[in-house]
Formats: structure tokens, C-alpha cells, sequence
């Protein structure tokens, strides 16, 4: 179990990290910073007494996809 959330925790500091990078480099190498919208649009159930909105985006990166393959296959060699 403990395993599973270090795997978790690498896989997403490798994505910010990579696209922390992919952005910074995107004046060089400009497709590190193309990215896809990914999630849900914002929901709202409304029950008179009780509001609550759901919704949840990413935008993955080709840089935040290369740091998160390269986080994942270091944490699990």
C-alpha cells in the first residue's frame, strides 16, 4: 500500500515537473507545450437548501507526459 502512494507521488511531481519544463523550453522547442484538455465541465446540483458544484480539468502537456512516463519508470525499477 505504501508503495502505491510513492508511485502516486513521483508520477505527479514528474507531470509538474515536466511541464514546468516543457514550458520553459517552449520558445526552443515549441510541442513541448501542446497540450490536451482533459476532465469534466462544471456541474451544479442545486437542492434548495444545499448548493454543490462538481467539475474537475487537467491540461496535459507533451512535456508533463514525458516527465510523467520518465518519474514512473524510475519509481518502478
Amino acid at each position: 500500500m505504501k508503495r502505491g502512494w510513492l508511485v502516486f507521488m513521483w508520477a505527479l511531481i514528474g507531470a509538474v515537473v515536466g511541464q514546468l519544463l516543457g514550458a520553459a523550453l517552449s520558445h526552443y522547442i515549441p510541442f513541448l507545450n501542446y497540450h490536451i484538455p482533459l476532465g469534466l465541465n462544471p456541474t451544479t446540483l442545486d437542492l434548495n437548501f444545499l448548493v454543490v458544484t462538481f467539475g474537475v480539468s487537467f491540461k496535459l502537456t507533451v512535456g508533463g507526459a514525458i516527465g510523467l512516463v520518465l518519474a514512473l519508470w524510475l519509481a518502478l525499477r
